[in-house]
């Protein structure tokens, strides 16, 4: 028996071992944000424009609970993102060594990450901070960037979308799931590029179609923790 032989049986036992580790962090990663994004809420809040200092205050001491809760969920999140990003990366370089496809799943991740990382930060303002020792220009200051979180809500649509449509490609091309799996990451990902022209253009339609981006989403990320985990236990 050759030597070639021998290393020729060892590379495809290891690059299967490295899939299959891949799946398996991909699948718990992503069943975890799935949980995660159904732990969260954004508690009732008065108008930006019209609330006074004391009715903020009467709000952040009555949504406490909540406020800590969506803090504390939006941190686990932020890991469980960031290991589902490199899971999927790592696979698309498994499967496609020579796409730059691995590079644009981790920009979107990347990108994700950040803005999810500024909105759970706003949050923390309110648990961090003795909000009763706040001068009241600082309280309505805080207050009034919660437009921003806002906006970075709906912007993160575009992020996501280009981390889906990038993985959902990768899977056609190296037949990583299956192709109906695949199909459905595209299709959700064109919805939410379409939808972010709602930004610009108000319609219905828009909105429409960034809910569905935004609640399909965390439908693929549920049916996705099942896909890569049968692929797991497959090997």
């Amino acid at each position: 028996m050759s030597t070639i032989n021998a290393d020729a049986a060892v590379e495809p036992a290891a690059a299967r071992i490295s899939a299959r580790s891949a799946y398996g962090t991909a699948s718990v990663a992503a069943l975890a944000l799935f949980a995660l994004m159904f732990g969260t809420w954004a508690p009732e809040s008065p108008d930006v424009g019209t609330a006074g200092a004391a009715e903020i205050r009467a709000w952040a001491s009555e949504a406490a609970s909540t406020l800590q809760m969506n803090a504390f969920a939006g941190a686990l999140g932020l890991v469980a993102l960031i290991v589902l990003t490199g899971a999927l990366a790592r696979l698309a370089r498994r499967f496609l060594p020579e796409s730059s496809l691995r590079e644009v799943i981790v920009l979107g991740g990347g990108l994700l990450v950040a803005i999810n990382a500024v909105v759970t930060g706003l949050t923390l303002l309110w648990l961090l901070s003795d909000v009763s020792a706040l001068n009241d220009t600082v309280v309505q200051t805080w207050y009034s960037m919660s437009w921003f979180g806002q906006m970075l809500g709906e912007i993160s649509i575009v992020a996501q979308s280009v981390l889906l449509a990038a993985f959902s490609i990768a899977a056609l091309r190296g037949r990583i799931i299956s192709r109906w799996m695949s199909w459905l990451g595209v299709v959700l990902a064109a919805t939410g590029l379409i939808s972010i022209v709602g930004l610009v253009v108000p319609s219905a339609v828009f909105d429409t179609a960034w809910l569905a981006a935004l609640y399909g989403w965390s439908l693929w990320l549920l049916i996705a923790s099942i896909v890569f985990g049968v692929r797991r236990l497959r090997g």
